[in-house]
């Protein structure tokens, strides 16, 4: 096989390989999209949500994956903001929020606060986030 070839064979299989990266990455904008625009809490949207934990000064990331809690169920997406905050006295709060989409029903959950690595009930979750505001 001449160097060209090899070159050629090369760019084909790194082209296929980014293709199957990018679909992978791609699979779940869906879920994202649907958990930003669905209404969790009273009239805030999930976008909202993050939004409002981020504050003025942070700032938050999506991403989603194969729900760990109905891992038999391949429909229903965990789809997770990630919030990163700084706090008043120095370094970061983090903060995820953790939703649950049913590709089947169309629905989304509120499903788990995680509050500088400590997982909390809504309630105190929400508390938290109320606190942290206050910071």
């Amino acid at each position: 096989m001449s160097p060209a070839s090899r070159l050629r064979a090369l760019g084909a299989g790194l082209s296929l390989l980014a293709a199957l990266a990018l679909s992978a990455c791609s699979s779940y904008g869906d879920d994202i999209a649907a958990v930003k625009q669905a209404k969790v809490l009273g009239d805030s949207t999930g976008d909202k949500l993050c939004t409002d934990a981020a504050g003025a000064r942070g700032h938050f990331e999506w991403s989603a994956g194969k729900s760990e809690t109905y891992k038999d169920n391949p429909d229903i997406v965990a789809v997770t903001c990630s919030v990163t905050r700084p706090k008043a006295s120095g370094g970061e709060h983090h903060v995820d929020l953790v939703f649950i989409h049913n590709r089947q029903t169309r629905k989304v959950a509120l499903d788990q606060v995680v509050v500088d690595g400590k997982t909390e009930n809504l309630l105190s979750g929400a508390l938290n986030l109320l606190l942290m505001q206050l910071d």
